[in-house]
């Protein structure tokens, strides 16, 4: 009997809310039900995804920024971004979460990572969520860094690249107005500039990624992969990886580039010409005042350089997370955003779209170093993503450090790498 005066009394409000013959503190308390019914709504719709990064205090503050400002354009959307660890501690703490469980959603990371996290079976194709328009978007050497196993399973977000900066001073000194394209003239110009007080190039030797990844430039320029497809054995035991291990070495055993050097011998003075990234060019520039010119690095068979970057992956925890974070993604790499988000960063927009926009454009007029580094990421080429590059990469550094001291001739440095990377690759 209590049921059934129950259901008489709603339909009987029903009906009263209906021809609109209630009071007005009815007509409120309609309203008011209304409104928490649709809030109701919109929390059972709301997505919150989990994001660990790993940038400093600065840039986070800037990525918070950008957060509010999607999420305020997508309300039903709650990014939970935090820093975890930075560098190689955070492949720790989600190598940790795959074993516990707990991995977030979406993750800032390093493309080298890809291998091992792609073996945890947790790892998204983001591929499989990119439609043809994006992949267009963003340069071929960009995406395949995020490429493994012929996969593309992450997306970068920021991008650095290998380029020549050269002082303008002392090329107007030794009469140079043109600047090299050709290794034969890089060479040449490097001769020019080599004096008493200073050298015409700074090429690294030490035991470090630098050493490699400048060295890696000559290589690709000759038209050589490091690696096979499947990653199983180095490519370029062969007389175009010879030569580019004696041209690199070449300009440090005739003294045209220095064996020694300070902590920046750019800046010190000590050299012309240097391989380096934007961020670097921008500190001589804005920094140090220098008289500073950007150039496409020199070529051999073709143009090419080093990419440095930093990727978006996702984890399949949650097929509506999944989506809700793709969308965050693609919103943060592409057009006026990725520009903003560049500009601010101090790194390079990933897109074609970022790159090409008004608003970086814009930028460029006061900027052209980043201008001229954005246009080198056509020619990048990705560094492989798997766990052995570190132990190849400290290999072919230490190789190059002995060629330039003597102990190595070219042709027996290449015998070590070759050596040596047979025991990396058989483990």
């Amino acid at each position: 009997m209590k049921k059934l005066i129950s259901i008489m009394l709603i339909l009987s409000l029903a009906m009263t809310v209906f021809i609109g013959c209630g009071t007005k503190n009815e007509d409120d308390k309609k309203t008011d039900t209304n409104n928490t019914q649709e809030n109701d709504t919109a929390a059972d719709e709301k997505v919150t995804f989990e994001f660990w990064h790993g940038y400093s205090a600065d840039k986070a503050e800037v990525l918070d920024e950008f957060i509010t400002e999607y999420e305020k354009a997508n309300p039903n959307v709650k990014v939970n971004a935090k820093f975890v660890a930075a560098g190689g501690e955070m492949l720790q703490k989600v190598q940790a979460a795959i074993i516990s469980d707990t991995l977030p959603d979406m993750l800032w990371g390093y493309p080298t990572w890809t291998g091992v996290l792609e073996s945890s079976g947790k790892l998204v194709e983001i591929e499989t969520l990119m439609d043809e328009e994006y992949k267009k978007d963003i340069p071929e050497g960009l995406l395949n860094a995020g490429k493994y196993d012929e996969k593309i399973y992450s997306v970068p977000i920021e991008a650095g690249t290998l380029y020549m900066i050269y002082n303008k001073d002392m090329f107007d000194e030794a009469g140079i107005t043109e600047v090299p394209t050709t290794w034969d003239e890089l060479y040449d110009v490097a001769k020019k500039l080599t004096n008493d007080e200073h050298k015409g190039i700074w090429l690294p030797i030490a035991l470090n990624e630098r050493t490699t990844w400048t060295w890696e430039c000559f290589l690709w320029q000759n038209g050589q992969d490091l690696l096979s497809p499947d990653y199983k054995e180095i490519t370029f035991n062969n007389e175009k990886g010879l030569e580019a291990l004696q041209t690199y070495t070449k300009f440090i055993t005739d003294g045209v580039a220095p064996l020694t050097v300070g902590q920046d011998p750019f800046i010190d003075k000590d050299v012309a010409i240097i391989y380096g990234t934007q961020g670097a060019a921008n500190a001589y520039i804005k920094k140090y005042n220098m008289n500073v010119g950007v150039a496409m690095l020199p070529g051999k068979e073709k143009l090419a350089t080093g990419l440095g970057s930093n990727h978006y992956f996702l984890f399949n925890n949650d097929e509506k997370k999944e989506k809700a974070a793709f969308d965050f993604i693609k919103w943060m790499t592409t057009g006026d955003t990725n520009a903003s988000w560049a500009m601010k960063s101090g790194y390079l927009p990933v897109s074609v779209s970022g790159r090409e926009s008004e608003k970086y454009q814009e930028f460029g007029i006061e900027n052209p170093h980043y201008i001229e580094a954005a246009k080198a990421l056509a020619y990048g080429v990705a560094r492989p993503p798997i766990e052995e590059y570190p132990k190849l990469s400290d290999l072919i550094a230490a190789t190059i450090e002995k060629i330039a001291y003597g102990s190595l001739t070219p042709e027996e440095g290449m015998d070590e790498i070759v050596k040596g990377a047979k025991n990396i690759f058989s483990n």
